[in-house]
């Protein structure tokens, strides 16, 4: 191993404040303590990296140059990289990432956690080109594969991005985020080809909401596996609550259970209102009555300016709760929301044979789940 010395170099702007144990505030007031802070944090940082190294802090630059003494150093250096990547600290990782695959161009490690992280900072051809450097110098780098597979998808070459993924699953089929990559990529095309895939990926990622998400999705695209679909929606939800991927999951309950009810539902009523009732009705009882409170009062406060109920469109938000939702069902959920409160209310609209069958609705869904 050469110890050449390795040069690393960043704006002291760019540096993440969040990675020091000093208030942000304090330090963005105390430029002396800002370049103290940041040249301790980097000392500590190729410290633990080994090698030997010297940090320089001239105007609005910090130079940091370091010489490995060892293979183990490269290697250690690397690790540090990697937890820099799991916090997000993009802009600290990659001058460090760049001028490690400068001197070391064929590194597996460092190949590999340069072009993931392109691929994620939306860098997509200079992704594919590390990733594809590495498949060829390691062709059973099957986590290659996989994250080149990844980057093809993101820059829309649906082809390359199925050939790389299943080169992934050929090498290690026990791997679930390729077994839902791929499995998500068959889907668009057949679902009953990417089942198996998806299934599986269930099963060996059974906390990941994404991989629950589109297992379920998979399954409802295959008409005769409704019911099941429903009940992984559900648990999907049952792992993060208020993530997007919840909201997404509530609407397709909804679809589901609307064409479930379709047939029976009394004449006259709308059961696009009576889906977004209960819909509300769930969010509501998971959420509880004060926050319930808060949602209703913001639709409320919301619909003095007009709320748009025949556009499909979804076009409002909200800051109480995540989502893009359709005038119809803000309304629907304010009307839920107010008959919660006090029954007798008017609010202004007649939801009242919509409430009814959602809540009897509820109450069916809720004892069996």
């Amino acid at each position: 191993m050469s110890s050449e010395a390795l040069i690393f170099e960043f704006k002291l702007d760019d540096f993440d404040l969040d990675l020091l144990p000093i208030a942000t505030d304090l330090l963005k007031a105390n430029r002396e303590l800002h370049e103290k802070a940041v040249s301790l944090y980097c000392e500590d940082y190729f410290k633990r990296a080994g090698g030997e190294s010297n940090i320089k802090i001239d105007g609005e630059y910090v130079t940091v140059q370091w010489s490995p003494q060892s293979s183990k150093d490269v290697d250690a250096a690397v690790e540090q990289v990697i937890a820099l990547l799991t916090k997000g600290a993009y802009r600290q990782a990659e001058p460090i990432l760049r001028t490690l695959i400068a001197h070391y161009p064929e590194h597996p490690d460092v190949l590999f956690n340069y072009g993931m992280m392109l691929s994620d900072k939306g860098r997509m051809k200079e992704a594919i080109e590390y990733l594809s450097r590495l498949t060829a110098i390691d062709p059973k780098h099957a986590n290659a594969w996989n994250a080149l597979g990844i980057a093809y998808l993101r820059n829309g070459q649906s082809d390359d991005a199925k050939k790389s993924l299943k080169q992934s699953y050929a090498l290690y089929p026990e791997n679930g985020y390729t077994l839902r990559n791929l499995g998500s990529l068959l889907a668009k095309e057949d679902p009953r080809e990417a089942f198996p895939f998806l299934e599986k990926a269930a099963k060996l990622l059974p906390d990941d909401q994404q991989t629950q998400y589109g297992y379920a999705l998979c399954l409802m695209q295959m008409n005769d596996k409704q019911e099941k679909a429903d009940a992984i929606f559900k648990k999907a939800i049952d792992i993060s609550p208020y993530s997007e991927i919840s909201e997404l999951c509530r609407q397709e309950r909804a679809k589901i259970a609307q064409s479930t009810m379709q047939g029976s539902a009394p004449p006259g009523l709308r059961m696009d209102v009576v889906m977004y009732c209960k819909t509300a009705l769930q969010r509501f009882q998971e959420l509880g009555p004060e926050k319930a409170k808060q949602i209703t009062s913001e639709i409320a406060l919301l619909g003095r300016q007009g709320l748009d109920i025949n556009n499909p469109d979804k076009k409002y938000t909200l800051h109480s709760l995540p989502g893009e939702f359709t005038g119809l069902q803000l309304v629907s959920y304010m009307y839920v929301g107010i008959k919660q409160m006090d029954e007798n209310i008017d609010a202004g609209i007649d939801f009242s044979k919509e409430y009814s069958q959602a809540l009897n609705l509820f109450e069916v869904t809720a004892g069996t789940t």
